[in-house]
């Protein structure tokens, strides 16, 4: 069964940081540096994003609260109508 996709399309950019256990960084301060690189690579604007979908891979220190992909998209002042996360 061919499945017919019509009006739908996903833009992806790669955004990286340094990588490690970095003084002064948080969990956040990652995702958010990320993101933003992410965004920068599609050639895209925050108000252009309405799906956002989050990876974690390493858990957030103990000092931090819970990283949530909400949590993130409110940070980066984006306002999505799907947002997910995956982790493993």
């Amino acid at each position: 069964m061919t499945a017919k996709v019509k009006k739908q399309y996903a833009i992806v950019g790669v955004g990286y940081t340094p990588q490690g256990r970095i003084p002064g960084r948080t969990s956040l301060s990652f995702h958010l540096e990320a993101s933003a690189n992410a965004i920068a690579d599609a050639g895209l604007r925050a108000s252009d994003i309405d799906g956002f979908i989050s990876y974690r891979y390493f858990p957030a220190s103990s000092s931090e609260t819970a990283l949530t992909p909400n949590h993130v998209a409110h940070a980066l002042g984006l306002s999505p109508t799907y947002i997910s996360q995956d982790a493993n």
